[in-house]
């Protein structure tokens, strides 16, 4: 790192390799907008993520173009400083001209990984997957406070996702407060499809919240004509969340105005009504519904007929009598069921749930780290998490409020197998950059967290000529570990540390010239 690269020169491609890694040092990175035709290649990307132990942000976004892709991004922070987000013109629908609207993140290229960013305040989408981004992943990331208004129009999608054809997975994701809709896969383009689109442990709320001129709704999946279908499109584990008697737009709406081929809809906890149109095959199975307003489900099937497994769900609704809608015919839950076939094995309830539900999602590519999504139905001041799936006993470790991502952690220590206690109450939002509403905060009754393995930095000194390394004792239990080369075998350092002032303090007294040290999990 003695001659590193600006950010700009490394995402150029001219100076890079398939296989190469671009470690960004903490700090702020004035990039500006650059599109690029950076590829690696199969089993060997090109990846660029934060350096261990630091901080990266980078103001401004970033568009992939006519390459064979094989990039990674991952662990840092894209944001835009550009507070003209505001627009002062009428009548133009989307195409606003006086303010600059850009993703921060497009994908026009296939096999891109976008893993763990936090993306917010981009002038429009916060991530863009076009309709020729076959084969993109995005993973982790915390995507807020995105998009722009004008006096008659808003827009700007938490994540935009299109594609034709191949596969993209967009995972585990937490989608909150943009202009526009939250999980956005949809498609107009004349004679375009959207096919093969999974949309899995993704967690959504707060559509429209930045913005008091159109109203959005979080889950949005469909073509509208002229684009001609989509199909094998999969929606499961996911979550949303719509704050009782907020008057949003609460339905999760799966297909629009084509006719569809297949879709799949599998163990979402979604308390927003249902609704689903013009698909000709559908498994609807493991689901939780909960309607405020209008209907449990909402099915229109004018255009095609429909063959689905649809059973063993949970419905909840405020009232009933009218609680499901097939085509123009209003039912109970019984009359539903007489009349469709579906829900044999389903439950229908009054009111909503009560209790607390909790999901602690660990994540695919960082250990340590994990999303927790809280229902606290009770409202209570503080719900107890068991996230031994994520962390093991002696682990340092940090929550973060996902609403206000990177203010100060709502807790922090050294994890001790025991729950732990996050506050629902007292929590803070993220306010957008530039004249846009910040949103109330959605506890007690919902909130959601993310876990994290802190890091912890050496400090390596000489006394007497010989090297002291320590570390704060409140950063868990380790093993210290050295070797004469960051590319040779590790051993463990023979004498445990001692205590000294809060630190555990090792004085290597071993013979050698010169040393690397790293800690490492205990056994």
């Amino acid at each position: 790192m003695e001659q590193p690269y600006d950010l700009p020169t490394a995402l150029s491609g001219q100076v890079s390799q398939a296989g190469d890694t671009f470690w960004l040092r903490g700090g702020t990175y004035a990039l500006g907008h650059v599109d690029t035709t950076i590829e690696g290649a199969a089993g060997r990307p090109i990846t660029f993520r934060q350096n261990p132990g630091e901080k990266a942000r980078v103001n401004g976004s970033i568009s992939f173009f006519n390459s064979s892709g094989y990039v990674i991004l991952r662990d840092f922070e894209v944001y835009s400083s550009d507070t003209n987000r505001a627009s002062s013109q009428i009548g133009v629908g989307f195409n606003v001209t006086d303010i600059q609207i850009i993703p921060g993140i497009a994908s026009f290229v296939p096999n891109l990984s976008f893993i763990n960013l936090i993306v917010h305040d981009q002038t429009r989408h916060g991530i863009y997957i076009s309709r020729t981004a076959t084969n993109n992943l995005v993973y982790g990331c915390i995507v807020y406070n995105n998009g722009w208004v004008s006096r008659d129009n808003a827009e700007g999608h938490g994540l935009h996702v299109q594609g034709i054809s191949g596969t993209t997975e967009v995972a585990d994701n937490v989608v909150l407060n943009n202009s526009g809709a939250s999980m956005h896969s949809y498609e107009d383009t004349a004679g375009s499809r959207l096919a093969g689109i999974t949309l899995d442990g993704n967690v959504a709320f707060g559509a429209g919240a930045i913005q008091n001129m159109r109203p959005y709704r979080d889950w949005i999946v469909g073509v509208d004509a002229p684009a001609v279908s989509a199909d094998r499109m999969m929606l499961k584990n996911n979550m949303g969340y719509v704050p009782q008697g907020s008057g949003d737009p609460e339905e999760v709406e799966i297909g629009r105005q084509a006719a569809n081929g297949s879709v799949s809809v599998l163990n979402n906890y979604l308390p927003q009504g249902f609704w689903m149109k013009n698909w000709s095959n559908a498994t609807v199975t493991g689901n939780l519904f909960v309607a405020q307003r209008g209907y449990a489900v909402r099915l229109e099937q004018q255009q095609s007929s429909l063959q689905a497994f649809w059973d063993q769900n949970t419905y909840w609704h405020s009232t009933t009598g009218r609680d499901f809608l097939r085509n123009s015919t209003e039912y109970d839950f019984s009359g539903w069921r007489n009349a469709t076939g579906f829900d044999q094995s389903s439950t229908f309830s009054i009111g909503r749930p009560g209790g607390t539900k909790v999901f602690v999602r660990p994540n695919r590519y960082e250990a340590g780290r994990g999303n927790i999504i809280v229902y606290n139905w009770e409202n209570l001041n503080s719900v107890g998490v068991d996230v031994s799936s994520v962390l093991a006993p002696g682990a340092a470790y940090e929550v973060r409020n996902a609403q206000d991502f990177l203010a100060a952690p709502v807790l922090s220590g050294v994890y001790d197998g025991r729950p732990l206690q996050l506050p629902m109450t007292g929590l803070t939002v993220a306010v957008p950059n530039g004249p846009l509403l910040t949103p109330p905060p959605t506890g007690p009754t919902f909130n959601v967290f993310v876990l994290l393995s802190r890091s912890v930095r050496l400090n390596v000194v000489s006394v007497d000529g010989k090297p002291e390394v320590s570390w704060p004792t409140n950063a868990g239990t380790w093993v210290l570990q050295f070797s004469s080369s960051v590319t040779r075998e590790w051993t463990d350092y023979p004498n445990g540390p001692t205590i000294r002032a809060g630190d555990y303090v090792v004085r290597d007294s071993l013979p050698g010239d010169s040393r690397f040290y790293r800690l490492r999990t205990p056994r």
